[in-house]
């Protein structure tokens, strides 16, 4: 509207929305997404889904989610494709995410729900570069790395060999 508010901090949280209309019309289960199993496959066997517009279950957390993310587009699409071929491969990437924005880069392994611990390595009070590990009894379940690299590394290779 062109209004202007004062503020010392402005904090913009911008996603999007699934577009699922033709899935919708072709009667497929929408939740946050079209509904997906781990062979990209709908509801309808014959029909299979990928993309930032599928939702699906991910054992390893107990819960359904919908990834926006080129390294799950991808993953989802190549399962996709092999389920079309009559080959059996599941969506079994560990979920990731990394930005650049200015210099700072962000690297999200895993996801960081129902953990019970959280480490802090370096401070992000002071420093550029920190990470911050989740944990569940112990178990390391997702990292948030900025500018460490090699803490993002070696979490994604924790976290897939539990």
């Amino acid at each position: 509207t062109g209004e202007s508010i004062p503020a010392d901090l402005v904090i913009v949280g911008i996603g999007v929305e699934p577009r699922t209309e033709l899935a919708d019309a072709a009667g497929l289960v929408v939740d946050n997404g079209i509904v997906i199993d781990d062979h990209a496959r709908t509801e309808d066997p014959d029909i299979v889904a990928a993309g930032d517009c599928t939702s699906h279950d991910i054992a390893r957390y107990g819960c359904r989610i919908r990834m926006e993310s080129v390294s799950s587009a991808g993953e989802q699409a190549k399962v996709a494709a092999s389920t079309v071929c009559g080959k059996s491969r599941k969506i079994e990437a560990l979920p990731w995410f990394w930005s650049d924005q200015y210099d700072l880069k962000l690297q999200i392994a895993g996801l960081n729900t129902g953990y019970d611990e959280v480490v802090l390595s370096g401070d992000p009070t002071r420093d550029r570069d920190f990470s911050c590990f989740y944990l569940r009894g112990g178990e390391l379940l997702a990292a948030d790395c900025i500018n460490r690299p090699r803490d993002f590394m070696f979490s994604k290779r924790a976290i897939t060999q539990q």
